[in-house]
């Protein structure tokens, strides 16, 4: 009897081991193409200036311990009502800042999170509140009040948070919080106490934003799901409308576009098929999803967060400004597209980089770039007559 427990457990044990080995080389072939796909990553990624080299330079405009990595920067409100110019907002906390950068309020929050995060318009009369966004399956959606302590999590049976975005949903100034969930966990609104007032069935819902499509002052939901679609809900929920039809969406982010004041366009990094295959481009839409233009996306989907602004570095300097950022592999992309819709300025930078905004001096801006716990500061350079006239000489 113990002879044939034996002789079935070496022979449970060769199973064992036999399909571990057939295992292994049956995956070894994807692993090894992994690493070496990893390998041509890193070395597309190495830091460096790819164009626009004596065009513009960069200077560093603020560092702060503690903020961890930057996701919005912004003038006016709701700096205006803590005395400073500018507020700061990282995954750990927030600085509250002036023009020249100096320090005039901090803020830490009180768990550590390592989140995007944002300002939330909590009431009509402008007080304000953090919520966490891009939690891609990690972390629940987190309100924090303006001194950083958590006012509700979206914890319990509301795991798997791929996204949440703060807004006015209904126009009454009161916080709406939408949230985005991995799975079939849906797509679900939320009040300003955390309260679940309705949830849709979707699946994958990557990415939400805010966005008053129709000019009725009321905001509409915009999200993406595991179709590759891009679709509109109103107040109640529902699908209203598909915005870029056959094409692939994931991530997009709302943007600024001419001499509006306030984002009412949408980038959308997608691909277009051309010559058979897949073309990476930047896809502007305006709130109504008419598209207003198409731009190089040089690295594809390399780097997948996207944050973007017009800027006018002065009289005859019009661009618009793209920053792409990787977390995962601390990496991110700035780019400058001219009026023309061309490349000006390629640069990868060796770190993340999410937050960007800019800063208006006397008769032009200059353009803030967020990063860990730092901010960058890029202006143009603009040659004088002199010097072109040197360059000219030298030409010759």
């Amino acid at each position: 009897m113990l002879r044939k427990i034996l002789i079935v457990l070496a022979v449970l044990l060769m199973l064992v081991v036999g399909a571990g080995v057939f295992l292994y080389y049956k995956i070894q072939p994807s692993i090894r193409e992994a690493e070496a796909q990893d390998e041509v990553e890193k070395k597309i990624l190495q830091p460096r200036l790819i164009k626009g080299e004596g065009n513009f330079e960069r200077r560093a405009f603020y560092t702060a311990e503690g903020l961890g990595n930057i996701s919005q920067i912004s003038a006016g409100w709701p700096a205006d009502r803590e005395g400073a110019d500018i507020a700061v907002v990282g995954s750990q906390g927030a600085d509250f800042i002036d023009f020249a950068g100096q320090t005039k309020k901090q803020v830490r929050f009180s768990i550590e999170q390592h989140s995007p995060v944002v300002v939330a318009r909590m009431s009509p009369s402008g007080e304000y509140g953090y919520l966490s966004r891009d939690e891609s399956w990690a972390v629940p959606a987190t309100l924090f009040d303006k001194e950083g302590h958590v006012s509700w999590r979206s914890e319990g049976t509301w795991s798997g948070v791929d996204d949440s975005v703060p807004g006015d949903l209904y126009g009454d100034g009161k916080l709406s919080v939408v949230i985005g969930f991995n799975g079939g966990g849906g797509i679900a609104l939320f009040d300003e106490h955390g309260k679940r007032l309705w949830k849709k069935e979707a699946g994958n819902v990557w990415h939400v934003e805010m966005l008053d499509t129709n000019g009725d002052g009321r905001e509409e939901i915009l999200h993406s799901n595991a179709r590759g679609q891009l679709l509109v809900r109103n107040a109640n929920g529902d699908v209203i409308v598909q915005y870029l039809p056959g094409f692939s969406v994931s991530w997009f982010a709302l943007t600024r576009w001419g001499e509006e004041m306030r984002p009412t366009h949408i980038l959308v990094p997608t691909t277009e098929a051309q010559e058979g295959c897949c073309k990476p481009v930047f896809v502007v839409l305006d709130a109504s999803g008419k598209t207003v233009a198409k731009l190089e996306s040089p690295l594809g989907d390399l780097l997948k967060g996207s944050a973007a602004t017009p800027i006018r570095f002065g009289r005859g300097a019009e661009y618009f400004a793209v920053l792409q950022n990787s977390f995962a592999k601390e990496r991110s992309m700035l780019l400058l597209y001219d009026k023309a819709g061309q490349i000006a300025y390629q640069e990868i930078l060796g770190e993340s980089c999410h937050g960007m905004a800019t800063l208006t001096i006397p008769d032009a801006e200059t353009l803030l770039v967020g990063c860990n716990a730092k901010i960058w500061e890029y202006s143009r350079v603009f040659q004088t007559n002199s010097a072109l006239k040197k360059s000219t000489t030298q030409t010759h």
